[in-house]
């Protein structure tokens, strides 16, 4: 029985032991993994910075890239750098792309992925200088169950055809997210989209009022104060009341009108302390308060701003 019992001890001990080991080794190999990805990707970069620097017609040859994950790290890098950079030069972009079938490739894995996956590359796509082709061929992953799917495959067409992004984004059959909203104004702040901000303030849509507050507000476009006052005064707008008070207060706008006050009357309790939070953050006097709230609401303002501020002695 001891014999016994002694064997299992011993029999667990390597295994243990060989788990351990076996862990080790696996982490070890992500680690080396994960370096190797590090490397190759800054190569990547510095390859494709050096070839916006040279601006030469010649498209860079790019190492390793015949291994597996490296067109990938080539796409991801691109889509990155284009992603956080404004006005650079899509020539070479292009050429690359081009050369190493990049879009084919993504478009390619996204139409044997699913879910989060297939989003994710559609995500890159749209950062790239796709040809008209692939980004036809995209547009018919509009039609997916999954709204990140359907979403990316909108802005691979967007950026694709700029002149329809308009009628594009009025014939959406969904409500833009805040998220979406903030993706379709980055790529109009890299110049993919060069849509101007009146058409879209003043569209029937709710989607394209949505694009052109965000605008409003990312731009800080103060001459928009007159249209959005004139668009609080309609008792049925396309956009949420909240959305144009909160670009007035985005602007630091002057609230003391009969539209502000209407509109705050229209307006829920909840919203009228998001509000309040907003204001706060855009250091709104609370004096200025006292003509556009009832006490309460006043008190529970200055305990806001009152968070806000900091000790200096």
């Amino acid at each position: 029985m001891n014999f016994l019992l002694i064997v299992c001890a011993a029999c667990s001990a390597v295994a243990a032991l060989g788990f351990t080991v076996l862990f080790f080794a696996e982490t070890s190999s992500i680690r080396r993994r994960s370096g190797y990805r590090s490397l190759l990707r800054q190569r990547y970069l510095h390859i494709v910075m050096l070839a916006l620097c040279a601006d030469r017609p010649a498209v860079p040859r790019f190492p390793l890239l015949r291994r597996p994950g490296s067109r990938l790290l080539l796409a991801e890098t691109i889509a990155t750098l284009t992603s956080m950079t404004c006005g650079l030069p899509s020539g070479i972009l292009s050429r690359i792309t081009a050369r190493y079938r990049l879009d084919e490739w993504l478009l390619h894995r996204a139409r044997f992925a699913q879910g989060y996956r297939r989003a994710r590359y559609l995500a890159l796509l749209s950062c790239l200088p796709a040809s008209e082709s692939v980004s036809r061929r995209a547009a018919r992953f509009g039609r997916s169950r999954n709204r990140y799917v359907r979403f990316f495959a909108l802005m691979i067409t967007l950026t694709a055809e700029p002149p329809a992004a308009l009628h594009r984004m009025a014939g959406c059959a969904w409500s833009f997210s805040a998220t979406e909203v903030a993706e379709i104004t980055a790529a109009l702040r890299r110049g993919l989209l060069p849509i101007a901000y009146r058409p879209l303030v003043a569209s029937p849509s709710p989607n394209l009022r949505r694009v052109g507050l965000s605008i409003v507000r990312q731009f800080g476009i103060e001459e928009a104060g007159p249209q959005l006052r004139q668009l609080l005064a309609d008792p049925n707008p396309a956009v949420a009341q909240r959305d144009i008070l909160h670009t007035l207060c985005a602007l630091r706008q002057p609230l003391l009108c009969r539209e502000v006050r209407h509109s705050l009357a229209r307006m829920q309790p909840a919203e009228r302390r998001m509000l309040m939070r907003y204001m706060a953050r855009s250091s709104y006097a609370p004096g200025l308060l006292r003509r556009l709230f009832d006490k309460s609401e006043c008190a529970y303002y200055e305990t806001i701003v009152q968070s806000h501020k900091r000790c200096l002695a």
